[in-house]
């Protein structure tokens, strides 16, 4: 961002500041002042802001991105659970950007295409999608797609590493919020000088909004004094409009961060400084990660019989399935983000030669690759054990998916010790995203209960859990409707107990294909009801 100091009372020269000509977007600015009279080198500077114009091309971003932000923020904020207008609102918002900025002079890379198949992707989800859970964690990793893909249009990225992409998308947030002002000066000053027109719109803006205070008071005044005109005002739909002000209050604010984002976010790529040798001693990186393998190697000789037990289904002593597959699962998982986390940091501020990893380093962050390597496979070994005898729930599932995701991620990072140019942190990224707008997709409610019912009448399972059934979403509404009818007088009774507690949901905004199929389970056993079936 550039700075520099401008003073409309001093020459150019007497303040040895350089002069832009009126022509550069940069060059008009609220720039600090100088006061006469004292050195340069002691006034405070303040960011000057570059300024420019608004075009036609500017507003109708700006439009865009209002209709869809108003669309999206309408849905969050008085839509129950997301749905249909979520979507339509944050797909809206991919061709907006990317057909504004068609003309810029850097190529999209190859993962930016990545970043907007997976942002279009996931916005049609929360659509197809009845998983309330999934699609809470969807929308915020929706955010992030969609600033990744602009950074990938735009060429903003400054550096590789994690520290360096975290900075990059930091300062980009930063530049929305401190520069918010130069994006509403655009938009309220188009062409290259102020027409009449647009003066006197906001000379027209202006007294509107200085109305409003008073006709809060004259309003209520007028009600109190007419009959009839209290009854007109009664008639209007304040609800709604008051709603309608609340999203457009919402949607607006996210529509200029996002218009100044890439309004004003012309800067290249700054060059960053190379480590220049600095960081931690290679000796204190292997002493520190050399303590945790070795406390790790002594968990491996003391757990070696559970290992050997666990991959070949058998059970140790005095353990029942159930208490099995519990222990240490879930401490297991932690461990291995821990692992990934450590290796991670280790890597990045030890110091290189030659940009090159230490071998003691490499060697332990091998280690502990491998020890997570194991402890992911003793886990989900466990757990399918568990599975096979208790059958699914949507914990089960998506911790077994869960540790897939991790030692995917755990063998990304011990090949990139080996293989530079290996972009672990892209592909984490994006197996991320990939994962959770597959599991969002495939129903996991559904898929569950279809699971653990096919399994109970095949024999696989000796009772069928229905509180573990009837505890589920709206993906296993029809599975319970076909319950309903079972030759088991109790199983039938209570899969029609729990139909009678689901409701119809009939808000456009909130619509998703698993909650309309659910829907139109419900209404069959409704119709059929009726007529005696």
């Amino acid at each position: 961002m550039d700075e520099h100091t401008s003073s409309p009372q001093a020459p150019a020269e007497q303040t040895n500041a350089p002069v832009s000509s009126p022509a550069d977007p940069r060059a008009a600015g609220d720039g600090a002042a100088v006061v006469q009279g004292l050195p340069r080198t002691v006034l405070p500077l303040r960011p000057a802001y570059p300024r420019r114009r608004g075009t036609g091309r500017d507003l109708a971003l700006a439009a865009a991105l209002l209709a869809a932000c108003f669309l999206l923020w309408d849905a969050l904020c008085w839509a129950a659970g997301l749905g249909l207008g979520e979507a339509l609102g944050l797909l809206a918002l991919l061709p907006a950007v990317l057909f504004y900025l068609r003309d810029r002079p850097e190529r999209m890379s190859g993962f930016g295409w990545v970043w907007a198949a997976l942002y279009a992707l996931g916005s049609v989800s929360l659509a197809l999608s009845g998983d309330g859970v999934l699609k809470a964690l969807t929308l915020p990793a929706l955010s992030l797609l969609l600033l990744l893909v602009i950074y990938a249009r735009l060429g903003l990225w400054t550096g590789t590493g994690l520290l360096s992409r975290l900075s990059d998308v930091l300062a980009g947030c930063s530049m929305s919020w401190g520069r918010m002002r130069v994006g509403a000066w655009a938009l309220t000053h188009t062409g290259a000088e102020d027409s009449q027109r647009g003066k006197r719109s906001r000379a027209i803006l202006t007294g509107l909004l200085c109305a409003v205070p008073a006709l809060l008071v004259l309003v209520p005044l007028l009600i109190s004094s007419d009959a009839a005109f209290e009854g007109m005002v009664g008639a209007l739909d304040w609800s709604a409009a008051g709603r309608g002000l609340v999203a457009l209050g919402c949607g607006g604010l996210m529509a200029l961060l996002l218009f100044t984002l890439l309004f004003s976010s012309d800067r290249g790529p700054a060059a960053r400084k190379s480590g220049g040798g600095k960081g931690m001693e290679p000796a204190a990186a292997a002493a520190f990660l050399g303590a945790v393998s070795a406390a790790y190697l002594l968990y491996l000789i003391a757990q070696f019989a559970y290992f050997t037990d666990a991959f070949r289904g058998l059970l140790p002593k005095n353990f029942t399935v159930a208490q099995y597959a519990r222990r240490g699962f879930f401490e297991m998982c932690g461990i291995v983000s821990i692992n990934l986390g450590l290796i991670v940091l280790a890597l990045g501020v030890v110091r290189k030669e030659g940009g090159r990893v230490p071998g003691a380093v490499k060697g332990l962050s091998v280690f502990l690759c491998v020890f997570s390597l194991g402890l992911v496979a003793t886990a989900l070994s466990k757990m399918v054990l568990y599975m096979g005898s208790f059958g699914l729930t949507r914990l089960r599932v998506l911790t077994s998916v869960f540790m897939v995701y991790l030692a995917v991620v755990v063998l990304a990072v011990a090949l990139r010790l080996y293989a530079k140019k290996l972009p672990v942190l892209r592909l984490a990224a994006a197996l991320g995203m990939a994962v959770l707008i597959a599991l969002s997709l495939a129903n996991v409610d559904g898929m569950v209960a279809r699971y653990n019912v096919g399994a109970w009448k095949s024999g696989r399972l000796d009772s069928l859990d229905m509180k573990t059934v009837c505890s589920l979403g709206d993906g296993a509404v029809p599975v319970i409707a076909e319950l309903a009818g079972d030759s088991d007088p109790e199983i039938g009774a209570k899969a029609r107990d729990e139909l009678k507690l689901r409701s119809v949901e009939e808000d456009w905004r909130s619509w998703n294909l698993v909650t309309a199929q659910a829907n139109a389970a419900l209404e069959k056993i409704s119709w059929q009801t009726k007529i005696g079936r």
